[in-house]
């Protein structure tokens, strides 16, 4: 697996992984399922696990720079966004390990100063050198106790100002309970050059939570008879390169990643990433490839599906994609600091990896695509789930449709564009997202909605999501 051109939030299940893809997509190799019975691992690889969860959990986060230095080269470009793991984590404490393969060993592991449970996977070429270390998701297995809404808020409001003195959280969040927001704050920098704090009111960059600007887009077409969820690709964009591909994915299958249509990023996009600016650019760059399978057949996170989805917009509309959103949706749902671009008057944050200890950097802003990047406030993101869920935007049949768990996709569910999940046994939907220096989650349970946004990378903002989505009162 490897998982080293950017990081990703994974719509698949409870966790995430590093994975050669951008701003919410997820491209492994496939791994069948283990079991966690207790196995002796073989002595190397045992050794293994100890000396780099000794690494990682060093005070001194410069130990672990210099093992991967010395011991993981070809992790070496990427120990700034481990480096950030380990500060908003703690942190790991073992819970479990098996061998799931000939030279790799798998441990799940729980974070030392949150809820949230990962599998940390490291592939070894003998007793000197790791190939790989991989973290993918792993589901809770326990249970936490929920409280009242007064004892969750004052629990939020204590964990968050502790973390944000650790350097575990710096972003902005916000509770609310239908209109009513209950809490709301913002920990840390959003320039650190500029000195400038993070606030309820800074824009941070969204990543894949902007496809659900897009799918809201579509269904408002599906609404109007425009656009028919079984319509071919080829009925709105009948140039398309691959016309085979075209006639056989549907518009229902690329909301539903079910299409095949597979990533944008990569080496060839890095390639060619200055040509690579708009829908269309990126539509006659890519329209010639074959489905990654045959559309239909099972889940796969697309970024290039979303692509598609802002391409058949901008034919059926006649306008823009960013246009349409505006008209749409930001402007009926009152999110005035909300855009596709990094420009505005308002603050917005800069994105950091690395870590406070070793020194963060900054990094180019995003741009944002169909697919997401754009970006938003945890206020202006309250302001759209209450349009959502009033009928300002869709109906409430066409939310149902697309709230409905359509296709699983590992231990989670996706609808019509949105991933409906659990969070200690409590179902919510929304969606969210990752890039380096990006996180973001937004949760719409039945009663309430948690927003999350953080300008540092995964898990950053999942890992306070997840406190708060455990802890929120039920029934």
């Amino acid at each position: 697996m490897n998982r080293r051109d950017l990081l990703v939030s994974v719509g698949a299940g409870a966790g995430w992984l590093f994975a050669g893809a951008a701003l919410g997509g997820c491209r492994a190799r496939p791994r069948e399922p283990a079991s966690k019975a207790a196995v002796d691992p073989p002595p190397v690889l045992a050794s293994w696990l100890e000396r780099w969860l000794t690494a990682f959990n060093d005070p001194d986060l410069g130990v672990y720079k210099r093992f991967v230095e010395t011991l993981a080269p070809t992790v070496r470009p990427y120990v700034d966004d481990d480096l950030a793991v380990r500060e908003i984590t703690g942190g790991f404490d073992l819970l479990s390990s098996q061998v799931t393969g000939p030279q790799e060993i798998s441990a799940w592991v729980k974070d030392h100063a949150w809820d949230r449970r990962s599998k940390v996977v490291l592939t070894a070429s003998g007793p000197d050198k790791l190939d790989d270390i991989a973290f993918t998701g792993a589901p809770a297995e326990e249970t936490i106790q929920r409280l009242d809404q007064a004892s969750v808020l004052a629990a939020v409001k204590t964990k968050f100002g502790e973390a944000a003195r650790a350097g575990r959280f710096n972003g902005a969040a916000l509770i609310a309970r239908g209109e009513q927001v209950l809490f709301s704050a913002g920990h840390g920098s959003a320039n650190n050059e500029r000195a400038l704090p993070v606030t309820t009111s800074t824009r941070f960059c969204i990543g894949s939570m902007g496809k659900v600007f897009t799918a809201v887009a579509i269904m408002q077409l599906v609404e109007q008879g425009r656009l028919g969820l079984s319509d071919p690709l080829a009925r709105h964009l009948p140039d398309y390169a691959n016309r085979t591909l075209a006639e056989r994915v549907t518009v229902e299958q690329l909301l539903t990643h079910t299409g095949g249509t597979g990533d944008i990023f990569g080496p060839q996009y890095d390639a060619n990433a200055d040509a690579l600016k708009t829908t269309a650019d990126l539509v006659r760059f890519y329209g010639t490839r074959e489905p990654l399978f045959e559309p239909g057949s099972r889940w796969g996170y697309s970024n290039y599906g979303f692509v598609l989805l802002g391409a058949i917009l901008e034919r059926v509309t006649g306008k823009p994609y960013e246009a349409v959103f505006h008209e749409r949706i930001f402007g009926p749902a009152g999110m005035p600091a909300t855009s596709q671009a990094f420009a505005s008057s308002r603050a917005t944050a800069v994105p950091y990896t690395g870590a406070g200890a070793t020194g963060r950097k900054a990094l180019t802003p995003y741009e944002g695509l169909p697919a997401g990047g754009g970006y938003s406030t945890v206020e202006d993101l309250q302001a759209f789930v209450v349009a959502l869920r009033s009928g300002a935007l869709v109906s409430a049949a066409t939310l149902a449709a697309m709230t409905a768990p359509r296709v699983v996709a590992g231990t989670s569910h996706w609808g019509l564009g949105l991933a409906v999940r659990t969070r200690n046994g409590e179902t919510y939907y929304g969606h969210g997202g990752s890039a380096p220096g990006v996180n973001g989650d937004l949760a719409i349970y039945r009663d309430y909605t948690t927003v999350v946004l953080c300008n540092r990378g995964h898990p950053a903002a999942v890992t306070a999501a997840e406190f708060i989505g455990a802890r929120l009162p039920v029934g």
